[in-house]
C-alpha cells in the first residue's frame, strides 16, 4: 500500500454476501477527478474469510463508500474475482476509457458484489469503465513510462458523440496535462540514457497538439452564436428550420415566393 494519496487504511466486516458502492462525493468536479486516474483509487486485502469477511481498505479521499446487503446471489455468468486470506486486488479505471464516462459511472454508484466461503469473491455485475486488478498481476508500475502510457491511452481514446461544453473542456485539461508531464519527462535522465523515447516523445506531443486544436475548434463552435437574435446556447434542429421555412413559404404571396426563388438562382 504505497500510493500516498489514498486514507488510512482501514478494516471492513461483513456477515453475508453484500455490495460495495463506491459514489463520487458531489463536491469533487469531473477534472478534481482527472487528477487521480493514473494510478489505483482503492486497494484492498483479505484479511479473514471463514464465517465472515474482513477487508482492509484504502481509498481515494474524493470517493465515499457504503456497504449494502446483496439481494440476490451471483450469476454463474458473471465474472468474479477469487480472493483468499491475504491476497487483494485494486480498483483502476480502464486504459483509454474517456474521464467523463468514468466519473458518469462513479456518480451514478459503482457496485461491486461480494460472496464468500472458503474464498471472497468480487464481481461487478454491471459493465463498467473500472477493472479489479489483482495485487500480484499489477504491472502497470513496470511497464514503459506512464507518460508514455497515459499519452497513448488518451490518442486512442474513441471521440464522444455529441459532446456537451464541460465534457470538451475536460478532455482539454486532460490534453494539456499529459503535454505538461511529456515536457518535463522529456528533460529526465531516463530520456537522456534512452535517446528512442526522445522520439516517441516528439511524436506524441505533436499528436496531442493536433487533438487539442481539434477539441479547441469543436469548443468554440458549440459556443459560437449562430444567430444574434437568439442566445448563444440556442440550438435548433434542422427539422425545426425546414417547418419554420416552409410556413413562411405558405404566408408569404406568391409573388414573393417567386422573388426569393430568382435570387436563388441568380447568386448560383
Amino acid at each position: 500500500m504505497f500510493e500516498p494519496l489514498l486514507t488510512q487504511p482501514e478494516i471492513i466486516t461483513v456477515n453475508g454476501p453484500s455490495r460495495f458502492q463506491f459514489r463520487l462525493k458531489d463536491t469533487i468536479s469531473d477534472i478534481g477527478l482527472l487528477q487521480a486516474l493514473s494510478a489505483h483509487i482503492g486497494e484492498f486485502i483479505t484479511v479473514e474469510v471463514n464465517s465472515k469477511l474482513s477487508v482492509l481498505y484504502r481509498l481515494h479521499p474524493f470517493l465515499s463508500l457504503e456497504v449494502l446487503p446483496l439481494e440476490q446471489k451471483l450469476s454463474t455468468n458473471v465474472r468474479s474475482l477469487k480472493r483468499g486470506c491475504g491476497q487483494g486486488w485494486r480498483l483502476f479505471s480502464g486504459l483509454g476509457i474517456s474521464p467523463s464516462l468514468c466519473s458518469q459511472q462513479l456518480r451514478a454508484g459503482l457496485n461491486i458484489d461480494i460472496e464468500f466461503d472458503e474464498y471472497a469473491q468480487f464481481s461487478m455485475g454491471q459493465v463498467s469503465n473500472w477493472h479489479l486488478i489483482p495485487l500480484e498481476e499489477d504491472v502497470r508500475l513496470f511497464h514503459e513510462p506512464k507518460e508514455l502510457m497515459h499519452a497513448r491511452a488518451i490518442m486512442s481514446r474513441e471521440a464522444l458523440k455529441e459532446p456537451d461544453t464541460e465534457q470538451i473542456l475536460l478532455e482539454l485539461s486532460e490534453v494539456e496535462s499529459i503535454r505538461s508531464d511529456l515536457s518535463r519527462f522529456a528533460c529526465s535522465e531516463l530520456v537522456m540514457r534512452n535517446p528512442e523515447f526522445s522520439i516517441e516523445v516528439l511524436k506524441l506531443d505533436a499528436q496531442l497538439l493536433q487533438k487539442k486544436q481539434w477539441l479547441s475548434r469543436t469548443f468554440n463552435q458549440s459556443v459560437e452564436r449562430h444567430n444574434w437574435q437568439n442566445a448563444s446556447n440556442h440550438a435548433e434542429s434542422n427539422d425545426v428550420q425546414m417547418r419554420k421555412l416552409e410556413y413562411y413559404r405558405l404566408l408569404s404571396t406568391p409573388a414573393v415566393n417567386d422573388m426569393i426563388e430568382q435570387l436563388i438562382c441568380d447568386e448560383e
